[in-house]
C-alpha cells in the first residue's frame, strides 16, 4: 500500500505531461480608416527572415486569405510564431504583426488607409 501512492503520483504526472496541444490560430479583421469592416481584402501572414541556428535553413511562412463579408480572415498554424500581417484592397493597405500562441486563437485588427 505504501508503494501505491508514489506509483499513482508518477502515473498522474506522466499522463498530464502527454497532453497534446492544438494549433496556433489567428483571426485577422480588416477595417478602413472609419472602422468599417472590409470584405474582399487580401491578407498575407508572412515570416521570411528567421534562420534556424542548427540547420541554417530559412523559415518561410507565407499564407494568403481573402476576408469574408464580415472583414475576417482565418489562419491556422502548427506552431507559435510572430508573423508580419499585410492587408490590401485596391489602393488601400495596412501592415502590422501578430504573435500566435499554441492552442489559442489570437485576433488582430488591421487598418487599411
Amino acid at each position: 500500500m505504501r508503494y501505491l501512492l508514489p506509483i499513482l503520483f508518477i502515473a498522474v504526472i506522466g499522463w498530464s505531461s502527454c497532453e497534446k496541444t492544438g494549433p496556433a490560430d489567428a483571426t485577422v479583421t480588416v477595417v478602413d480608416s472609419t472602422g468599417k469592416r472590409v470584405a474582399g481584402a487580401v491578407v498575407v501572414l508572412r515570416q521570411d527572415s528567421v534562420i534556424n541556428p542548427n540547420t541554417g535553413s530559412q523559415a518561410v511562412i507565407n499564407e494568403t486569405k481573402v476576408t469574408d463579408a464580415s472583414g475576417n480572415a482565418w489562419f491556422s498554424f502548427k506552431l507559435e510564431a510572430v508573423l508580419n500581417v499585410e492587408a490590401e484592397k485596391g489602393t488601400l493597405s495596412g501592415r502590422d504583426y501578430i504573435r500566435l500562441e499554441q492552442s489559442k486563437t489570437v485576433s488582430k485588427t488591421v487598418v487599411i488607409r
